[in-house]
């Protein structure tokens, strides 16, 4: 596996300081500010993270089927707040999803550290900075993004450590229903595509805004139409996760965008994080060119938990 850097040229000290804690082996220079990371397979990309150069939270700007086509799209003008595949809560009644106003949290990077790679896998670290509108340091992430890729499958595994500060931290019921990890896809999947999870007998419940619900599974995935080529995107949350799987979607009617994510179901049962605590949470996405059945999912999930 290997890696790739894109930079950008500046002159601020902000960006400058910001290079300082980016561990490179190839540019260690403060001149160039670390914007794109490009995780790939011996010269093939799989996906971009984006931590610079963000309006509020860093993201997953791209993810590829094993074939190489990108089922993400980034803010688009419906949703600008919606950024590929992120992740983002509420915490102490500070909503960091949405970003139309000042109000609203930033999650500011203060460290990427180098990736590192193996025979069969990519990752990354970063810490972050969950900070308020008043600039106050609500939580801390450790964030860890690794890729791989299998059997016509690209893999992409996402886990989050929240560390709580001297105060604690609320994870109140501020959050709403599809607050957690999500993605919004590419504008041709919104049309024509279907979700299903782990059983049939998953309990699904209708929320009142037009087509979205809620699914207490294991894991739930996604097909439709990738510019007239079918892909199934299935997501993930582990069973050691402090708060059981709960996936949100929306546009199975075809009335509405697509979108796919697992919740933390805040809005129903708040957190209470107490001092110097921590939560971690592992996810994983998966992602396969053309329809892909139930049982293939089903032992894609089964090989993440093990």
């Amino acid at each position: 596996m290997k890696y790739n850097y894109i930079f950008i040229l500046s002159g601020l000290l902000f960006m400058s300081s910001i290079a300082n804690a980016v561990e490179s082996t190839n540019h260690a220079t403060t001149s160039e500010t670390l914007e794109v990371v490009r995780l790939d397979d011996n010269g093939k990309l799989i996906a971009d993270y984006r931590f610079e150069k963000v309006p509020f939270k860093p993201y997953i700007e791209k993810l590829r089927t094993p074939s190489g086509r990108n089922i993400l799209r980034d803010a688009p003008h419906d949703h600008l707040h919606h950024h590929g595949l992120m992740f983002a809560i509420a915490v102490n009644g500070c909503n960091f999803w949405e970003e139309s106003t000042p109000k609203h949290g930033k999650q500011f990077t203060t460290r990427t550290q180098h990736p590192k790679s193996d025979s069969n896998t990519s990752w990354l670290t970063s810490e972050l900075a969950w900070i308020n509108g008043e600039q106050e340091t609500l939580v801390r992430e450790n964030r860890k993004i690794s890729v791989s890729t299998g059997d016509n499958v690209t893999l992409l595994d996402w886990q989050t450590e929240l560390k709580a500060g001297e105060q604690g931290a609320s994870l109140d019921k501020r959050n709403h229903h599809y607050f957690g990890l999500g993605m919004r896809f590419d504008q041709t999947m919104d049309k024509d595509g279907y979700f299903f999870s782990d059983s049939e007998s998953n309990k699904s419940e209708t929320i009142s805004r037009g087509d979205e619900r809620l699914t207490s599974c294991q894991w739930m995935a996604y097909t439709a139409k990738l510019n007239d080529e079918p892909v199934t995107v299935a997501v993930f949350g582990h069973p050691s996760n402090p708060i059981s799987t709960m996936a949100f979607t929306m546009g199975d009617t075809g009335k509405s965008f697509a979108y796919l994510g697992i919740t933390l179901n805040l809005h129903r049962q708040p957190v209470e994080m107490k001092p110097n605590s921590s939560l971690i949470f592992r996810y994983r996405v998966a992602v396969w060119d053309g329809a892909t059945s139930r049982e293939t999912v089903a032992k894609t999930y089964s090989d993440f938990i093990q």
